[in-house]
């Protein structure tokens, strides 16, 4: 069996994503990171959706719960073929893959989440979900030209982002061409050209930050290519924080690598159900504490052994 391990971005964000570990090794994960991001109640925030909502706590809160998945998926066996993640979930897949240390990844994503707080004040926008449309979004989109398409998510999952009055006039439009609508609890309009002063942030600490080829194939989600070498690598994370996030692409990549299973590490089980619609053919499930490791050893994993 192939795996590949992806992981959530900052909307996945549940309530009770530290306390879920309490009792595992993978616990000490968020503690680690609140400190090296200058959160150090970060265990106890990371368990508030309410917290979670504000980008300089959620980013890295999403993080470390990311990072638990991981580790504790690493300490039963799993290696897998290759590592995703859904916009800031590819910082953690960096992590995975080897690329940079848990610390320096902390630090980028409290950077990162600090910057596009402040993009967020700058320029007040924000992202909804857009259900049951496909190519119909181009409609949407041509009407609202101020409306950008910030995640591809999946052959009838779209996200839209842009200023919150042009954002609720797109929405109408969705709705009657037959989409149904939920709009994201983030608090602004993330990629789209409204967080450009967060590029030069995250540019800038990835600069100065050590950095390692991936140990295993890590899928772009902005170019929808293996970026194989460390270079490679910051190219995208920089890029990523403007780009549209292509998760259709990117599963359906995932699926042509060869992948038969899917592994999500992290709250909320998004990417699962998205995985479900868009490569039924592939195995999905997702960790977000000990149990479903469980469950998992005695699946997927036993099913490969």
């Amino acid at each position: 069996m192939s795996v590949a391990v992806v992981f959530p971005g900052q909307g996945s964000h549940r309530a009770g994503m530290a306390s879920a570990w309490e009792d595992h090794p993978a616990h000490a994960i968020f503690a680690e990171v609140g400190a090296a991001a200058g959160i150090p109640d970060l265990p106890r925030l990371a368990d508030d959706p309410d917290a979670c909502a504000a980008t300089a706590v959620g980013q890295p809160a999403m993080f470390a719960a990311g990072i638990a998945a991981w580790r504790a998926l690493s300490d039963v066996g799993v290696r897998p073929h290759a590592v995703a993640g859904h916009s800031l979930g590819e910082v953690t897949a960096a992590v995975a893959a080897g690329v940079m240390s848990v610390e320096d990844g902390a630090t980028l994503v409290a950077e990162r989440g600090r910057s596009f707080a402040a993009a967020c004040r700058a320029n007040q926008g924000g992202m909804a979900a857009v259900l049951g449309l496909g190519d119909e979004i181009q409609a949407v989109l041509a009407d609202h030209p101020r409306i950008e398409l910030a995640n591809d998510n999946g052959p009838t999952q779209k996200v839209l982002a842009g200023p919150r009055d042009p954002l609720a006039e797109a929405l109408i439009s969705a709705k009657e061409l037959g989409g149904r609508v939920r709009e994201l609890d983030v608090e602004g309009a993330f990629h789209t050209a409204a967080m450009a002063p967060a590029v030069v942030t995250v540019d800038t600490v990835l600069r100065r930050t050590e950095l390692h080829d991936p140990a295993f194939p890590l899928v772009c989600g902005d170019w929808v290519t293996v970026s194989a070498t460390a270079g490679e690598v910051r190219r995208g994370l920089v890029d990523g924080v403007l780009s549209r996030v292509r998760w259709r692409e990117v599963q359906r990549r995932l699926g042509d690598m060869g992948v038969t299973a899917i592994i999500e590490a992290g709250p909320g089980g998004v990417l699962t159900g998205l995985a479900r619609r868009t490569v039924p053919e592939v195995d999905a499930v997702h960790v977000d504490g000990p149990s479903s490791v469980r469950d998992l050893t005695d699946t997927i994993l036993q099913s490969s052994r």
